[in-house]
């Protein structure tokens, strides 16, 4: 169990972005039900001749066929056999064939009784699925920690979303706008509660921090986060995202300088999750222990949602809160060599790594900028663990947590260790590791109560 911080002597908690004091902003603009019908008779797709290795053919024959009789066959398709010893075990032979015979030798073959099968030498390639972003150049990121073995297992899936509890996000920007998550039981618009959560007319998330409905970004900080989670991708424009077949949600929490308060992130903690979000990221934090904050944290993690939050960017001992609670996953920096970054905060919460130096992401206007901290590493894994919560074995936030830290990279010293904790996220570890027996953190049970009558009177109605 993590250990808790005591209180610092101020009057409250000031929540302010976990970013470099600082940093370069690079902006640049974007790249401006059939009638049933008789079957018809099967199609024989030849294949091309790019698809297999020139001049080979692979054959084996019956059993009984004698080695007199297979080399009289392969000395009338004018072949000669070459040296396979390991396919020799399967029974099976390679030939060499005249230049561009390959289709009509294995034809030939076919049609012999005394030939099990033949077939070219087809070629074989790596299936890392590399997206045709514009700027994928840019992007260190997703290759460090297996994102692309990762794709070819999974995109990620729309029925999973991953709450942004930031400054809120570019709601138009083109790598993030058809990722927005829409409330399925709200209509926009209308001006009533549909969903009656006690916010009305909440049917793309929630500025929580001037109490309205239209969560857009006027700083930056949460699109950026947010592309890096989830941008649209193989969409030949800007980047590619972890997680990009996952939904946005967007919960503004943060002014346009970047500062709020606990309770605004409490409240869009507890919001999340009611909604259905599966993941949150929260790459903010602040010094001061808060039990209302660890009480939202708690909440969401009772119920199925997986936190991930920046560990802080003070470069000494101390993680911030919420990460350095024990339901949270405080994600620490590393740049694009998997060294930990100078600023990246230490200590003995830290569950994980992710780069967060140098980190090109979708900004405000359409735009994209490079930022730093472990506001962008948190989204990595994020993102990751949105990739997790959309296939059916990772359905609990205690299998996804086992899945990332034990098929993390190690860093630093063996094992785990306060500044990387387990080690670098990699993706297609976690998509690869059994869940059948996380060992979950003990958690509170939290009985959910009716929080919008009790807080939001002004927006309580009968429903």
């Amino acid at each position: 169990m993590k250990q808790i911080k005591q209180s610092l002597s101020i009057l409250g908690l000031i929540v302010v972005l976990a970013l470099l004091p600082l940093h370069q902003f690079v902006l640049a603009s974007p790249p401006a039900k059939a009638t049933a019908s008789p079957q018809p008779s099967p199609v024989i797709v030849q294949p091309s001749a790019s698809s297999y290795t020139e001049s080979r053919v692979l054959v084996k024959f019956r059993l009984g066929v004698s080695s007199n009789a297979a080399r009289q066959q392969v000395t009338a398709e004018h072949a000669r056999l070459e040296a396979a010893p390991e396919l020799a075990r399967l029974g099976v032979l390679m030939l060499k064939v005249p230049p561009g015979q390959v289709l009509q030798v294995v034809a030939h073959l076919k049609q012999n009784p005394t030939v099990e099968f033949a077939e070219p030498d087809y070629q074989v390639q790596a299936v890392d699925t590399t997206p045709n972003d514009s700027s994928w150049g840019s992007q260190y990121g997703p290759t460090n920690i297996q994102a692309l073995q990762a794709w070819d297992i999974t995109t990620g899936s729309s029925a999973v979303t991953i709450a942004v509890i930031d400054t809120g996000v570019d709601l138009t920007h083109p790598d993030l706008a058809s990722k927005i998550w829409n409330n399925p039981s709200e209509i926009a618009g209308n001006g009533v509660d549909d969903d009656c959560d006690g916010y009305i007319d909440d049917w793309r998330g929630w500025d929580f921090f001037n109490q309205d409905n239209n969560p857009q970004d006027d700083h930056g900080h949460g699109t950026h986060v947010s592309g890096i989670a989830a941008a649209s991708s193989n969409n030949s424009l800007g980047i590619a995202g972890i997680a990009w077949g996952a939904r946005i949600m967007p919960l503004k929490v943060l002014s346009g300088a970047g500062y709020g308060s606990e309770s605004d992130v409490a409240s869009a903690m507890t919001w999340a999750a009611d909604h259905g979000a599966k993941v949150i990221n929260l790459s903010l934090g602040g010094p001061v222990a808060s039990s209302v904050m660890e009480a939202a944290v708690n909440y969401a993690y009772t119920h199925g949602v997986t936190v991930a939050a920046a560990a802080g960017n003070s470069g000494t001992y101390g993680i911030l809160y919420p990460a350095a609670y024990s339901n949270a996953l405080a994600v620490a920096s590393t740049d694009s060599s998997n060294t930990l970054s100078w600023f990246s905060s230490y200590g003995p919460e830290v569950d994980l790594a992710a780069p967060g130096l140098s980190i090109y992401s979708t900004y405000l206007g359409g735009g994209y900028a490079t930022l730093s901290g472990t506001s962008m590493a948190s989204p990595h894994v994020a993102g990751v663990a949105a990739l997790l919560a959309g296939l059916p074995q990772y359905d609990t936030p205690a299998k996804i947590r086992a899945a990332l830290q034990n098929s993390a990279l190690d860093l630093g010293d063996p094992g785990w260790d306060q500044y990387a904790g387990y080690g670098l996220v990699q993706a297609y570890n976690a998509l690869l590791f059994d869940p059948a027996t996380p060992t979950p953190t003990p958690t509170p049970t939290i009985t959910p109560t009716p929080a919008f009558v009790y807080y939001f009177p002004y927006f309580a109605q009968t429903c």
